[in-house]
């Protein structure tokens, strides 16, 4: 089968196409037919030595995918040939079929298309533990979240709408403004130079929000607190 791996650390030039041995699935596997691969920051951070550094290159990069499964292994009872399914934090995504682990596989609805189902599980699953486990949003709450544009909080905001949430989202850039508004951001910032805890208070007279969502690093954690 067809898939591209990492050959070693580095940059872009390190990945190839090249043919693997087709895989198997052993028991408590199943053999899926992947019909998207995600991408997502954590294949950077594997190309560049930071995670995976246990697996021997050439390694397959991708962790999240969708596809239809093919067969099954020993023991394996949650899925069937034939069902369609997600997963996520499982190395070997960027090929043509993949044995995983069964129970990291989940069914993906006839509603939901492959695409859609591809790029949600990792940024998805991180967004609602965010907002359903580490603080549970409750009506009213006002959330703060940094980089409210990207992945993670176009999701975010999203599950705290839903929850009966407001929003307050930071982005880095004029242009990024409608798009986080388009999901329901209730005040958008633009921040560049750390200024925006003054602007959540102004937008709260005062009073701060219940809980902020902070994925931009260092630079930012100060004016969170």
């Amino acid at each position: 089968m067809r898939a591209v791996v990492m050959t070693a650390t580095g940059g872009r030039e390190v990945l190839e196409q090249i043919e693997r041995p087709e895989p198997v699935a052993g028991p408590g596997e199943a053999l899926v037919e992947i019909a998207v691969a995600g991408v997502n920051f954590m294949d950077i951070g594997v190309r560049q030595g930071i995670a995976w550094t246990d697996m021997p290159n050439p390694k397959i990069l991708g962790v999240e995918g969708v596809g239809r499964v093919l067969a099954v292994g020993e023991g394996v009872e949650a899925v069937q040939p034939g069902q369609r399914v997600a997963w996520v934090y499982a190395p070997g995504s960027y090929a043509e079929r993949i044995a995983i682990p069964a129970t990291s596989l989940v069914q993906v609805p006839d509603a939901v298309d492959d695409r859609t189902a591809a790029s949600i599980m990792m940024q998805g699953l991180t967004a609602s533990h965010f907002a359903t486990d580490f603080y549970p949003v409750q009506p009213g709450d006002v959330a703060f979240v940094h980089a409210a544009a990207g992945g993670v909080g176009l999701l975010l905001t999203q599950i705290i709408k839903l929850r009966g949430g407001r929003v307050i989202g930071r982005v880095s850039s004029e242009d990024k403004v409608a798009v986080a508004r388009e999901v329901g951001a209730d005040h958008v910032i633009v921040d560049t130079e750390g200024r925006f805890a003054e602007e959540a208070l102004r937008l709260t007279d005062g009073e701060g929000v219940h809980v902020v969502y902070d994925g931009s690093g260092p630079t930012t954690f100060q004016g969170s607190l």
